[in-house]
């Protein structure tokens, strides 16, 4: 039963308003859980509806904020955040049991299906968005401990962090073409620059 069948239902028992909800009569406990399931469903949902519309009028028309914010009544930034997330982060690899904030975090993935990996990987470990978050920037799931104490939420970069982001890059890289495969000068330019790396290892 979709949501707009649900309210027409039980429109005697309440109204929805800009406010809030006006309960009218007695809801049974199942037409209350009911109800809350719907409502859960559109807080997840309602940034990338408001996303997609925004995109679709992009694309058909032009960048067309000034009329979304007239027509929606939210901000500029809270518009752009809706449309970034939605033109990242596909309807294929959306999950319908996280809420927008875990797809925003993923947005900044470029691969569909390393997105795809972290929503799963939230959802089979019930992440927040903060761990996921830090989960990806380790390349692992983050411990709790690791979300609480991680130096990076005060403002500092983890050598762990750059280290992953490294190693999804050569990851990414070496997909798209074995090193065989690579030019000699590209070859001797990485070595150049890994070099560093090379020299703190060998200080240890």
């Amino acid at each position: 039963m979709d949501t707009i069948s649900v309210l027409e239902k039980n429109h005697a028992k309440f109204t929805l308003t800009p406010r809030g909800i006006e309960f009218h009569g007695d809801l049974s406990f199942d037409e209350w859980e009911k109800l809350g399931e719907k409502l859960g469903d559109t807080e997840r949902s309602i940034g990338f509806m408001i996303g997609d519309w925004i995109n679709y009028a992009e694309n058909k028309w032009g960048e067309k904020y000034n009329e979304a914010i007239a027509a929606t009544g939210l901000e500029y930034q809270t518009l752009l955040n809706y449309a970034y997330v939605a033109r990242r982060v596909q309807i294929s690899v959306r999950t319908e049991n996280l809420p927008f904030y875990h797809h925003q975090v993923v947005a900044k993935l470029k691969d569909p299906e390393e997105q795809k990996h972290w929503l799963t990987q939230a959802e089979d470990h019930d992440l927040s968005y903060r761990r996921l978050q830090k989960s990806i920037n380790f390349g692992r799931i983050a411990t709790e401990e690791e979300v609480q104490g991680d130096p990076a939420d005060r403002g500092y970069v983890t050598y762990l962090a750059l280290l992953n982001r490294i190693r999804r890059w050569w990851a990414r890289e070496t997909q798209k073409a074995p090193v065989e495969e690579w030019d000699e000068d590209r070859r001797e330019g990485l070595k150049k620059d890994f070099k560093l790396i090379l020299d703190i290892y060998e200080a240890l």
